[in-house]
């Protein structure tokens, strides 16, 4: 499971790159935030990026848990949020993902799931 979900975070980490040179609107967003991101699998390991000059880096794993952006869930649950086979909000009034994170950051996150 943990080489699919590396997989899939890099995927993500491309597209959003990618969203930042093609779209100027979300861009326009971005800029200025350097923010460090950490998502935490409940039955797996931590992994940790950093979103800084306009780019987000490709995720590490970690064993700091510590960001300002800290995003909590199991495996599964992490893989159909990449896959968008479950909507976010719904994964987080059900109590299956937790996100540590101010209202600002809350927002940026969605451009990244």
């Amino acid at each position: 499971m943990t080489n699919e979900i590396k997989e899939k975070l890099e995927a993500k980490v491309l597209e959003f790159n990618s969203r930042i040179n093609d779209e100027p609107s979300f861009s326009k967003k971005i800029e200025g935030k350097n923010r460090s991101i950490c998502i935490c699998i409940t039955d797996g390991g931590n992994y940790s990026t950093k979103l800084d000059n306009l780019e987000i880096e490709s995720f590490k794993e970690t064993e700091d848990p510590t960001a300002d952006v800290v995003v909590t869930a199991s495996s599964e649950i992490i893989i159909a949020l990449l896959q968008k086979n479950i909507h976010p909000i719904k994964a987080y009034m059900s109590g299956d993902l937790k996100v540590k994170a101010s209202i600002m950051d809350m927002l940026l996150l969605k451009g990244l799931f």
